[in-house]
């Protein structure tokens, strides 16, 4: 079971760090206004289809969902954050982004190791370990 955490959580990090790129998604998650995108990704030579979701608020939290498929095991892992836990989260990308537009940088997903030191998959993978912040279910 932690093995697939672990990819899990691996996964999904690499997902975000592709994706977090877009100005749609980081105001979205600002404002927790409701939002869908997705697509496919190679790493480890699989290809990975996901959607990020941003449903909109429940109480004082925003509810992000992301679901990935891979190797025939469906994953949505669901986050219920703080205000103060998507402005860091926003800042981070926003940040990592500026950084890639002007160094030229390019995200390399081909293996997940490359993927374990990204300041996005750190800050994201602080929330992701914390079940009172999100949670994983799968099937196989």
């Amino acid at each position: 079971m932690r093995k697939y955490f672990l990819l899990f959580v691996l996964l999904f990090c690499a997902v975000i760090t592709v994706s977090a790129d877009d100005e749609k998604f980081y105001k979205a998650l600002q404002t927790c206004s409701p939002y869908s995108d997705g697509g496919q990704v190679s790493t480890e030579g699989m290809n990975v289809s996901f959607k990020n979701e941003i449903v909109g608020k429940s109480g004082d939290k925003c509810v992000y969902k992301e679901y990935v498929d891979f190797a025939g095991i469906n994953s949505c892992t669901t986050c219920r954050l703080s205000k103060k836990q998507i402005d860091e989260l926003v800042n981070v990308m926003r940040a990592y982004s500026t950084v890639q537009k002007y160094s030229g940088e390019k995200v390399d997903i081909s293996k997940l190791s490359n993927v374990q030191n990204n300041p996005v998959v750190n800050v994201w993978n602080k929330y992701l370990q914390d079940s009172s912040v999100c949670t994983l279910e799968y099937n196989k």
